[in-house]
């Protein structure tokens, strides 16, 4: 049944005339577009290639839930999404408070140099209301041809309403992100998928965190859905000496199966390795982990990984390669032949799932750490009796600085959560003592982060908020027990 799908997908284009020519098994289909195409009294009518579109995706998604019909925008965002690189303004958007709204934009874009903040609302792209507008259509509105311009009409609170202008260019998301933990002589490096130059990318973090001569790196997989197989396995191969099994998959087209090793070099990291994963760790992910854990490589901690082993080949179905049909073709199995699709893989260390007190949903949603940070902490204009709490002179490297010389920062973190309790109550957000009790040390680390925020963009304040998160602290404080965590070379 599956196979005469898949003929039929190929040969869609031309169904409908085909029809003398259909063996007994595909007639009734093509019986069934021809019946909805003359009969279906909905308003519109369904045209012809909107009936074969619509029966070519049904029948795919019927397969299993990754297989997929990629009209023309679906195949072109795929595409963008494994190249790593796509023309738009360099935002990231969501809904905040049943509004289209900037969750944040991206450091060096257009829309970072015009001064975009999250928690802007957009109300209009080119003229066009986006109350009842749908996400992937903002998306698709905003990305474009590089050079082309994009209106996007912002509110912000305690400002007028304005028309922000835009210049789409190449946007090239930040794939990686590394640090050096203040303090721990530990490297960190969070891989958000993986996509074209992840692994070179990766190899530079390596470089760097070697030349400090490091005590043992963080790999942060956590929420990462995958990608590009043949990236995957390369980064694995970063850790591993040569001629070791990374990953192995198994189809029933013999050209699908393969078997990938670790490749001959002179030298591999022989930082002792803590690799973090969650439960959104999927894909690509679930190699590396997997390959990871059974060489003895590296400690895993988290939570246990999605469990998605199968892998989708992508192939265009029509003469202009416009449109294309993704399939599950294969599975893979760990270097053990662990079964990975629907198990995931368990964590050596399990560690409980880092979340917010629920009293910290409100102020998320409404940006008020953004707030608080521009209006009280750090104003541009001091408020009557404000006078700002730290120097933005001060806020070197990431790390924040007092005002008043002579005072530690964390000497300001009591009265950083009252001060910020006080602003809240202005703006009718009140809290119980016992329910202020629960929130106060996450508020003070998100008013920190929105200072950092203000003053180094989004990526600064992402890299330090990494200071704050509990699953990387952990990490950390065993990797400083360095003599529990496998070195390289140690592979089996």
């Amino acid at each position: 049944m599956r196979l005469a799908g898949l003929a039929l997908v190929c040969v869609l284009p031309g169904v409908i005339a085909a029809a003398d020519r259909a063996d007994d098994a595909l007639k009734p289909l093509v019986g069934l577009i021809e019946t909805v195409e003359g009969n279906y009294a909905g308003d519109p009518p369904l045209k012809r290639d909107e009936v074969v579109k619509q029966a070519t995706a049904g029948m795919v998604a019927s397969l299993d839930r990754y297989s997929e019909f990629l009209d023309q925008q679906k195949y072109r965002d795929l595409q963008e999404d494994t190249r790593g690189s796509f023309g738009g303004v360099g935002i990231e958007i969501g809904i905040i408070s049943g509004k289209l709204s900037v969750i944040a934009p991206i450091e060096g874009t257009p829309a970072a140099s015009a001064g975009l903040l999250g928690g802007d609302v957009i109300a209009f792209i080119d003229h066009v209301p986006t109350d009842d507008m749908k996400i992937m259509d903002a998306v698709h509105r905003i990305k474009g041809v590089p050079g082309t311009k994009v209106v996007l009409t912002i509110q912000r609170e305690g400002s007028p309403t304005r028309d922000v202008p835009l210049v789409r260019a190449i946007i090239t998301p930040v794939n990686i992100r590394d640090a050096v933990l203040e303090g721990s002589g530990i490297g960190y490096v969070a891989i958000h998928s993986f996509s074209e130059h992840t692994t070179e990318n990766l190899a530079d973090s390596l470089r760097r965190f070697e030349a400090a001569r490091l005590k043992g790196v963080i790999l942060d997989l956590r929420s990462n859905p995958g990608g590009l197989l043949q990236e995957a396995t390369r980064v694995v191969d970063l850790f591993l000496p040569g001629g070791v099994a990374i990953v192995t998959t198994e189809a029933r087209d013999p050209g699908q199966r393969a078997k990938y090793y670790s490749s001959e070099k002179q030298s591999v990291p022989r930082f002792p390795l803590v690799v973090l994963v969650n439960e959104y760790s999927a894909s690509g992910s679930e190699i590396v982990a997997g390959a990871l854990k059974d060489h003895r490589r590296a400690i895993i901690m988290g939570r246990r990984t999605f469990g998605k082993a199968s892998v989708q080949s992508i192939t265009p179905i029509n003469s202009d390669k416009s449109q294309a049909l993704r399939m599950t073709v294969a599975r893979y199995y760990t270097p053990s032949h662990n079964e990975i699709h629907e198990v995931g893989i368990e964590p050596d260390v399990a560690l409980q799932a880092a979340r917010y007190p629920p009293g910290m949903r409100r102020y998320f949603d409404e940006s008020a750490f953004n707030r608080f940070a521009a209006e009280v902490l750090l104003p541009v204009r001091p408020a009557a009796g404000t006078t700002g709490w730290l120097d933005p002179g001060a806020l070197k490297g990431g790390r924040l600085a007092p005002a008043a010389k002579g005072t530690a920062p964390e000497k300001l973190d009591p009265r950083l959560g009252l001060e910020f309790r006080r602003w809240a109550e202005r703006q009718g957000w009140t809290e119980t003592d016992e329910a202020w009790g629960e929130i106060a040390g996450f508020v003070v680390e998100q008013v920190r982060i929105a200072a950092v925020r203000k003053v180094k963009g989004e990526e600064g304040a992402r890299r330090y908020a990494i200071e704050f998160d509990p699953q990387v602290k952990t990490a950390a404080a065993l990797l400083k027990l360095s003599a529990a965590v496998p070195a390289a070379g140690r592979a089996r």
